[in-house]
C-alpha cells in the first residue's frame, strides 16, 4: 500500500512538473514571437523609391507660383468727369494773321489736363492738318497755365473755326465762332508785324 501511494505521488509530481515546463516553454515562444514582430527591419532604399513612384502624384496649382510678365500700366488715368467746358476764342473783326500767336482759353468746372483741337475750314467743313494749321490735335495742358497758345500756320486765307472734340478723355462738341485767317502783308518790318499781331489780340514770337 505504501509503495503504491509513493508511486502515485511520484507519477503525479512528474506529470505536474512536465505540465509546468511545457506551459513555460509556450510562454517563451509567445514572447519571442511578439519581440520579432515589434522589431521589424526597415525597408531598404529600393523599396522606399518603389513606394514613392507608385503613389498617386499630387497636383499643384501652377497659377499660385506663376508671376505675371505683363508690364504694369503706369499711364495717368483720365478724369472722366463732365468738365462743363466752354471755349473762349473771339478774335476781333479783322480776324487773325498767319505767323501771329494767339491765346486759346476756356471756362471749365475742373482742371483741364488734355485737349483735342482741330482747325476746320468753315466753307468745306474739312479739318486742316496740324502741320499746316499750327494747331496740334492732342495737347497736354499744364495745371498752372489753363490756356493754349496757337501760332497760326501757313494755310489758305479764309474763314475757319476751332473745334474741341475731347477734354480730359471726355468726348465733347465745342466750337468757336467763325473767324478770318489773313495772310501777313508782304514788305512789313518786324516791328510792323509785331504791331499788327498785337492789334488783333496776338503776339509775334
Amino acid at each position: 500500500m505504501r509503495i503504491f501511494l509513493l508511486c502515485s505521488f511520484l507519477i503525479g509530481s512528474t506529470v505536474f512538473f512536465a505540465y509546468q515546463s511545457l506551459n513555460q516553454f509556450n510562454n517563451a515562444l509567445d514572447n519571442l514571437s511578439a519581440s520579432y514582430t515589434a522589431v521589424q527591419p526597415l525597408p531598404n532604399t529600393t523599396e522606399i523609391t518603389s513606394l514613392i513612384s507608385s503613389s498617386t502624384p499630387v497636383e499643384t496649382d501652377s497659377s499660385v507660383f506663376s508671376t505675371s510678365s505683363t508690364t504694369p500700366d503706369i499711364s495717368v488715368a483720365q478724369d472722366n468727369t463732365d468738365p462743363n467746358f466752354q471755349l473762349i476764342f473771339k478774335p476781333n473783326k479783322e480776324g487773325v494773321y498767319i505767323g501771329c500767336t494767339y491765346q486759346i482759353s476756356w471756362l471749365a468746372s475742373t482742371t483741364i489736363k488734355s485737349l483735342e483741337t482741330t482747325l476746320v475750314d468753315a466753307g468745306t467743313r474739312k479739318p486742316t492738318g496740324p502741320v499746316a494749321s499750327g494747331l496740334a490735335k492732342e495737347n497736354n495742358i499744364e495745371a498752372n497755365s489753363q490756356g493754349l497758345k496757337w501760332k497760326v500756320g501757313v494755310v489758305w486765307p479764309g474763314e475757319y473755326f476751332i473745334s474741341i472734340s475731347n477734354v480730359n478723355g471726355v468726348a465733347i462738341n465745342e466750337k468757336s465762332r467763325v473767324f478770318t485767317i489773313n495772310e501777313m502783308p508782304r514788305g512789313l518790318e518786324d516791328e510792323e508785324q509785331k504791331n499788327l499781331c498785337e492789334e488783333t489780340g496776338g503776339n509775334l514770337f
